[in-house]
């Protein structure tokens, strides 16, 4: 580290950052090096370092001799994330440009309520969906039988390949259309403006220039879907399970819980090697599909104003397609669950009001097990995220102020974190924990670290904010005879707060939603809410579990939406 910029004589300017550094190679390089290494151990029931066990190529011939594999799981899993990807996209995509790009009223709303179900766990929305599109007592299909006169199940059947892609899109549509609402709010509208003086209409306008011109800025988003697809383990158990649908991430589980014999940890390691390269393939396209996008940047010193195209009779159309997302993806999960936690099963046509009950409620105020998963979601949620926003903030530090030997390798290696999938890191720190007992496995603890290996999140939002700071007012307070963390915390982090404060909140609310991490490595002593949720409904008790998630939202949302205040009061409101 150049002396010149950390101040000669200051170990804290050596020593911090490099435990930061040291932090993030032990949460992501260390149990990815080990599950590696378990790849080509043996025997199947032996652990890696075990006595006894023995290096093999076995995993790896079972993989390819597996037909199961390959002519199931893999199909399966790209059937799925192709579908996801197409109409996830699609949905973005009509909903991005509605918002930015038409006269729609309520457009602030409209905004509001499409992000909404990024807050609610994909655990508590796929029971929703389930009480809402069972082929039997679902709702809609409820509904729709008494309309059309239909006999039998469905006509809507959730338990598909169909009905699980068109759920895993309502979920993951919102984080597309955060990207392409930005890409399309950015965009310079001259282009546009003169295809309609042209006389082009505002559909061909849309093909022609607004496509092309945003294409190389949606290809991030897409990408980004599609890195979050394959790693999904919640709707392909829940919804993909009963329907005999088989993914890579699923498979992964079932070597770690056989239905018989001791879990196959060298197995699951192998499996996981080919599902990581493909997420770490997508993770580079992504990355270079960011840098190719700003060559194609419309934006300008010269100021412009957004122009509004009028609806006009598409007017009905657009509202009739938001309302129904927004019932799907939001509305309707949230009523359903409130319904059900006071009524359980009973539809709405067939309930007597006065026969509502919060006994559902009432029995988690003296039930240990939900005051034990309360405070572990909690628990791990903060301290992951407080572990990963300074690790990352540390990170971020030295890869921008510090011409330190190895710094692009790090900035590489917690970038890679975002491809990696939560049920390959918590196999991952499964394998380390197992291998050297030091009394972690089974605990909170070893959630909080394997939590903590997202430091992608917080690098690249404490990057973005230190670069915005100029070095002089560093040099400034070094210059008058103050030491590093003197200059560190008394002018950098002051400055840098907003962005480390929507970075801590963002890994809060991905650590409230988690569900694969916290079920790969379940315990009765580690139980956390979402995974409390899954086992209340798998155990037949529809109305706890509603009401688990009704809870659960009415914790977490007064806690973002505080924090998010908070925020946007000190300037940290982008």
């Amino acid at each position: 580290m150049s002396a010149s910029r950390t101040g000669r004589g200051d170990w804290l300017a050596v020593a911090l950052p490099a435990a930061g550094a040291l932090i993030a190679l032990y949460l992501i390089a260390v149990p990815l090096g080990m599950l590696v290494y378990a790849a080509f151990r043996g025997p199947a029931d032996f652990l890696p370092m075990e006595p006894g066990a023995q290096w093999t190529l076995d995993n790896m011939r079972a993989i390819v001799s597996d037909d199961a594999l390959l002519t199931k799981v893999l199909p399966d899993t790209l059937i799925f994330v192709a579908g996801t990807v197409t109409l996830s996209t699609l949905m973005a995509l009509a909903l991005a440009w509605l918002i930015e790009r038409t006269d729609l009223r309520g457009r602030t709303f409209w905004f509001a309520l499409i992000i909404y179900p990024t807050l609610i766990p994909v655990v508590v929305k796929a029971i929703a969906w389930i009480l809402l599109m069972s082929p039997n007592a679902g709702w809609a299909n409820l509904a729709l039988r008494a309309l059309t006169g239909w006999s039998g199940e469905g006509p809507i059947n959730i338990f598909s390949m169909t009905g699980l892609i068109f759920c895993q899109a309502l979920s993951t549509t919102p984080f597309v259309f955060l990207q392409m609402s930005a890409a399309l709010r950015s965009m310079n509208p001259t282009l546009e403006e003169a295809s309609r003086a042209s006389g082009a209409t505002p559909l061909k306008t849309f093909f022609k220039v607004t496509l092309p011109v945003l294409l190389p800025g949606l290809l991030a988003p897409v990408i980004l879907v599609t890195l979050i697809t394959l790693e999904q383990f919640e709707l392909p158990l829940i919804v993909g399970l009963p329907a005999r649908i088989n993914i890579f991430a699923f498979r992964i589980y079932n070597e770690l819980n056989p239905a018989s014999g001791l879990p196959n940890y060298g197995g699951a390691a192998a499996i996981s090697l080919p599902f990581l390269a493909l997420g770490l393939l997508a993770l580079l396209a992504y990355n270079r599909a960011i840098r190719s996008a700003d060559k194609f940047v419309t934006i300008t010193g010269k100021a412009y104003a957004q122009t509004r195209i009028p609806l006009g009779r598409w007017r009905l159309p657009a509202y009739l397609f938001l309302l129904t997302f927004v019932a799907f993806s939001a509305a309707l999960p949230t009523v359903i669950l409130i319904w059900t936690s006071l009524f359980g099963f009973t539809a709405p046509g067939r309930a007597n009001l006065a026969d509502a009950s919060f006994r559902a409620y009432a029995s988690f105020l003296n039930d240990p097990v939900f005051w034990r998963a309360a405070r572990n979601s909690f628990l791990v949620a903060i301290s992951s995220a407080v572990i990963v926003t300074m690790v990352g903030a540390m990170i971020a530090w030295i890869v921008v102020r510090t011409k330190a030997p190895g710094r692009k390798v790090l900035d590489a290696l917690t970038f890679m974190s975002l491809g990696i999938p939560s049920v390959i890191a918590g196999l991952a720190v499964m394998v380390v924990y197992l291998s050297f007992p030091v009394g972690l496995y089974g605990t909170v603890g070893i959630l909080v670290i394997a939590y903590s290996y997202r430091l992608a999140t917080t690098t690249r939002l404490a990057r973005a904010s230190i670069m915005q700071i100029g070095p002089e007012l560093e040099e400034a307070s070094r210059a008058s005879g103050a030491r590093w963390l003197t200059t560190q915390t008394r002018i950098l982090l002051p400055l840098i707060t907003p962005g480390l404060l929507s970075s801590f909140l963002l890994l809060f609310i991905i650590g409230m939603r988690e569900f694969t991490i916290p079920f790969v490595l379940y315990s009765q002593e580690n139980v956390v809410m979402s995974v409390l949720i899954w086992q209340l409904f798998q155990g037949g008790q529809p109305a706890h579990s509603a009401a688990l998630g009704v809870m659960m939202i009415a914790m977490v949302l007064p806690i973002i939406l505080l924090a998010r205040r908070y925020i946007v009061a000190r300037g940290g409101g982008a």
